[in-house]
C-alpha cells in the first residue's frame, strides 16, 4: 500500500513550478500525493499532473503588505483546511520553507512525520528536520534533499516539469501563422513590482536586437496591462491568457525573455530556454534552472538581496541596470546558442544606438 505525503506549497506559480521537481520523484516512488496551495498553482500542477489530489487554500500570511491584519483572515477557511488535513492522516508532510506557519499547518493537521529545515520556531512543531542547509542551494536542490530523506535514496532527482495542452499548443501554433522565423516570447511583468525591468528598457533592448538577429516576438503583457505599451513592436500580442495558455504560448517560444517571475520559471520547465532579468532576490536560490539560461544581474545596490522590500523610492537593482550595460551579454548569449538566426550582413548592423 502507497503511503501518503502532503506537499506544502502556499506562494506562487513559479515556486509551485519549482516543487515538480520533487513531486516527480516521490510519484515514481508510488507516494500518493496531496498539494496544498492555492487554487491558481493547484490548476498549473494538476494539468501536467492529474493524478496528484489537492487542497485548496489561499493563506492569508502570503499577500504582500497587510498580512498580519489578522481580523481579516478567513478563520472559517483556516479552520476548514486543518479539519480536512486531519481527516487524511496522511504519512507525511514536507515543506522546502524554513517557516513555522508551514510546520505549524502540518502539527494542527495531526500529519505523524513532518519533515522540513529547521528554523527556530519550527522545532516545537516538526518531528523530522534537516539543520544544514546549503546557503547557496537551489530551491531544486532544497526539494531533492526532503525527497531523499522522505524516500531513503536518492534515485529520482528530476528538473522541474511541466506539459502543455497539445491542442491549445496547434491553436497558438495556427494563430503565429506561416510565419518560419523563430518566436521570442517577451513576458515584462512580475507580481512584485520590484522585480520589474522598466519597459522602456525593454524597448531599447528589442530594437536593438531586432537590428542584428531575424525573429518574431510574441508580447505578453502583464494582467494590469505593464507592457502593454510594447504592443508596436510585437508581431503578436496576447492579453490576459488563463495559465494553460500560458503554458501552450510557451511551449511555442524559441527564447522567452522575461524578469524573476513565475513564467521564468515555467519556460525552463517547458525546456524553453530563458533570458531572466533579476534585481532584488537571489539567482543561485531562484535562477531558472538548467544549463541553458541566462541570468542578467549586477550588484548594483549594496543592499541586493533585499527580498523584495525595498529601503529606496525605486529598484536601483534595475534601473540602473541599463540596456546599454547588459547589451553584450545578450547578444553574445544568443549568438551562442544559435537558435535566433543573425541577419546578413548587408542588413543594419546590430547593438545599441
Amino acid at each position: 500500500m502507497s503511503k501518503s505525503v502532503l506537499m506544502i506549497e502556499l506562494w506562487g506559480i513559479g515556486d509551485v513550478t519549482i516543487m515538480s521537481s520533487a513531486l516527480q520523484g516521490l510519484l515514481a516512488d508510488d507516494w500518493e500525493v496531496t498539494l496544498l496551495a492555492k487554487p491558481q498553482t493547484i490548476a498549473l500542477l494538476k494539468s501536467s499532473y492529474p493524478e496528484i489530489k489537492s487542497i485548496e487554500f489561499d493563506a492569508p500570511w502570503t499577500v504582500f503588505y497587510g498580512k498580519y491584519r489578522l481580523t481579516r483572515w478567513p478563520w472559517s477557511r483556516i479552520f476548514q483546511v486543518l479539519k480536512q488535513l486531519r481527516q487524511k492522516r496522511f504519512d507525511a508532510a514536507v515543506s522546502v520553507r524554513s517557516d513555522p506557519r508551514d510546520h505549524l499547518v502540518m502539527w494542527l493537521g495531526g500529519v505523524r512525520s513532518r519533515l522540513g529545515f529547521s528554523s527556530k520556531w519550527s522545532l516545537w512543531f516538526l518531528n523530522e528536520t534537516i539543520r544544514e542547509r546549503d546557503p547557496h542551494a537551489h530551491r531544486v536542490e532544497d526539494w531533492w534533499k526532503l525527497q531523499d530523506r522522505l524516500t531513503g535514496h536518492s534515485q529520482h532527482h528530476f528538473p522541474p516539469r511541466l506539459n502543455a495542452d497539445a491542442s491549445l499548443v496547434k491553436e497558438f501554433r495556427s494563430r503565429l501563422g506561416g510565419d518560419s522565423r523563430p518566436v521570442i516570447v517577451l513576458h515584462c511583468g512580475a507580481r512584485i513590482a520590484v522585480r520589474r525591468w522598466p519597459v522602456d528598457y525593454y524597448r531599447e533592448l528589442m530594437v536593438a536586437l531586432r537590428r542584428k538577429f531575424e525573429f518574431q516576438l510574441v508580447l505578453i503583457p502583464d494582467p494590469d496591462g505593464y507592457g502593454s505599451a510594447l504592443g508596436d513592436l510585437a508581431d503578436h500580442k496576447f492579453d490576459r491568457l488563463t495559465l494553460d495558455e500560458l503554458l501552450a504560448l510557451l511551449s511555442c517560444a524559441t527564447q522567452v525573455l522575461c524578469n524573476d517571475s513565475g513564467p521564468c520559471h515555467i519556460a525552463a520547465a517547458l525546456q524553453i530556454p530563458v533570458i531572466a532579468f533579476f534585481g532584488p532576490q537571489r539567482p543561485e536560490l531562484f535562477r531558472p534552472f538548467g544549463e541553458r539560461h541566462l541570468v542578467v544581474i549586477r550588484d548594483i545596490c549594496a543592499f541586493r538581496p533585499c527580498s523584495d522590500y525595498c529601503r529606496f523610492p525605486e529598484p536601483y537593482c534595475l534601473t540602473k541596470l541599463t540596456p546599454g550595460l547588459i547589451y553584450p551579454e545578450v547578444e553574445s548569449y544568443l549568438a551562442g546558442l544559435g537558435q535566433i538566426p543573425v541577419k546578413a550582413l548587408n542588413q543594419h548592423p546590430g547593438g545599441l544606438a
